[in-house]
């Protein structure tokens, strides 16, 4: 069996602390639709307590995103490295496919070394940890063997870049075509991958439900007038190729 993560706890306390790594070029959709999901949580709790406390990180004070916005983190990476076993949940949102890939590449040349890549890797060494990537955020963890011996999803046009970083490492991962994937592999940390952007509310939705209930998963659902999709594994999609 898959390591039991603490979030899955039902005696944990709450709220469970959820870490949100911020990067040049991601995508606010990645990050905010599933910060919806997990505040809805929050305020639909019949208890009125929360279930989760969110926390944003990053390099700068301000990241700018895809869309041309600008965010503001709650504490550094650096910070969040420290504190690495703090966090319960590490959301992990996609970005533009290039910058990623060059914050992989510099990292691994040692050009500039990536705090991010050390708090992901860092991270995955936390047996009861729980990760959940949307969209590229995948990328990451293949390209740090993370994936290794897993099955995993990522944004369809990503598929063939994952797969690629994860045979570069002589990984034995099974990439498929999904909206989202619960990754239980025995004897390894909870990681859930998500497809594209939209992909990654269904998958939060998915684990809420898991942490606090199908009550509060629809009652959240439904304030925000959302239409829950599945798994939706599609084992028979041609990877396309890709860096």
């Amino acid at each position: 069996m898959a390591f039991s993560p603490r979030a899955l706890n039902k005696s944990h306390p709450h709220p469970l602390k959820v870490l949100i790594p911020l990067f040049p070029d991601f995508n606010t959709f990645d990050a905010n639709g599933p910060i919806e999901v997990l505040s809805q949580a929050n305020r639909n709790n019949p208890s009125g307590s929360s279930i989760f406390a969110l926390t944003l990180a990053a390099d700068n004070e301000l990241t700018r995103s895809i869309e041309g916005i600008s965010i503001a983190r709650d504490i550094s990476l650096t910070d969040a490295l420290t504190r690495v076993e703090e966090w319960d949940i590490v959301l992990l949102p996609g970005g533009v496919r290039d910058s990623i890939l060059g914050i992989i590449e510099k990292h691994q040349s040692g050009v500039l070394k990536s705090v991010l890549m050390q708090l992901l890797k860092r991270y995955a060494d936390v047996k009861d940890g729980l990760t959940l990537t949307v969209c590229t955020g995948s990328l990451f963890l293949a390209a740090l063997g993370v994936l290794d011996g897993r099955t995993v999803t990522s944004h369809w046009a990503a598929l063939g870049g994952v797969k690629s970083l994860c045979d570069g490492n002589g990984s034995k991962t099974k990439v498929v075509r999904a909206r989202w994937v619960d990754s239980k592999e025995e004897g390894l940390p909870r990681l859930i991958t998500a497809g594209g952007v939209a992909c990654g509310i269904d998958a939060t939705f998915y684990l809420v439900e898991l942490i606090a209930g199908a009550e509060i998963a629809e009652k959240a659902a439904t304030v925000v007038d959302y239409q829950r999709r599945g798994e939706e594994l599609q084992e028979d999609f041609v990877i396309p190729a890709g860096k």
